[in-house]
């Protein structure tokens, strides 16, 4: 391995650009380690193209592990143990958490790189659906920052992490209907989302109980969690940002589905806004969850909370937006 974390004084202590950061002192190249799953809807072999972006930015010459999804426990029992400085996740939000939790528990940073349909977790962190983006905007960093993430358990013991938002209720079932959308399939999306229109009148209310509250009397059709630094109205570090929405029917959940259909849910209608770094949810029936993109179902009473400190990622904080310059 090269130099440990924090990386040594450097000329610019706040740059304000993407060009290389210039070291004061004698050190170690950093090594890289990248993994790329070619599975990924977007993702594709760019290992030829790495190597000058690296060295540019001062690190050493990368370790590169490509391959299918049927290749993934291979690659990264090998990213263990190739023990790198920085880990690097080229495909979809599921490879990004998969590294992104190889990368926690060896105290080292990772940049995810979006190679996937939805690359939510790329778009939080660095703004940017290109590749070059991410990588340039992550390596033009100095030091890593801690990575914040979701922690939802129920009654049955599953756990469940998520490091962008997540949403409860039936609307998440859009997710199905968004995803034949991206994929070019309208007829199927808005059959999907005229069938979720039918079954979400028929869902048992969820109701919420804050910190050193009881729970509230009414009753919830959806709950969308932002977690602090992923979106431009969300920037509290110390809680999770929730958007409430009552139990309604007709054309209200309507304009509920299509805005968790087209990716927007927070721009439609909601009851309250609510910061806090721990809530409790409970409903007559399983409650329905989408945690990154992911379904999940979860029993009896649930608990969301925030990790403020779940592993390391090189990235800027939302406040230092800066121009991207790709030239090796």
């Amino acid at each position: 391995m090269g130099t440990a974390w924090p990386v040594p004084t450097l000329e610019r202590e706040h740059p304000s650009s993407c060009e290389p950061l210039t070291l004061t002192c004698q050190t170690l190249p950093r090594k890289p380690v990248v993994l790329t799953n070619l599975s990924s809807s977007s993702s594709e072999d760019i290992s030829s193209q790495l190597g000058a972006i690296f060295e540019r930015y001062g690190y050493g010459q990368p370790d590169l592990f490509v391959g299918e999804s049927s290749d993934m426990k291979s690659m990264m029992s090998k990213m263990r143990d190739a023990k790198g400085d920085l880990l690097i996740a080229f495909g979809g939000d599921g490879t990004a958490a998969a590294v992104a939790s190889i990368a926690r528990d060896q105290n080292v940073p990772f940049i995810a790189l979006p190679g996937g349909t939805m690359n939510m977790l790329m778009q939080g962190l660095y703004g940017s659906d290109v590749w070059q983006d991410c990588l340039i905007r992550g390596l033009a960093v100095a030091s890593p920052r801690p990575m914040t993430a979701g922690i939802v358990r129920d009654e049955s013991g599953q756990t469940g992490t998520f490091l962008v938002g997540c949403m409860f209720g039936k609307p998440t079932k859009m997710s199905e209907a968004r995803e034949d959308l991206r994929d070019g399939n309208v007829m199927d999306a808005a059959k999907g989302a005229i069938e979720t229109m039918k079954t979400t009148s028929d869902a048992s209310p969820i109701r919420i109980a804050l910190p050193d509250r009881d729970y509230d009397e009414r009753s919830m059709e959806l709950i969308n969690v932002t977690c602090p630094f992923m979106d431009g109205e969300a920037l509290d570090p110390d809680r999770l940002d929730l958007t409430l929405f009552d139990k309604v029917t007709g054309g209200s959940t309507l304009s509920l589905g299509v805005a968790a259909l087209m990716g927007n849910i927070r721009q439609s209608q909601a009851v309250e806004n609510v910061k806090t770094k721990q809530f409790r949810l409970r409903s007559d029936s399983a409650i329905e969850g989408l945690l990154d993109g992911e379904p999940m179902t979860f029993k009896g009473e649930v608990t969301v909370e925030l990790d403020k400190n779940h592993g390391l990622v090189l990235a800027p904080w939302p406040a230092m937006s800066f121009p991207i310059s790709r030239e090796a």
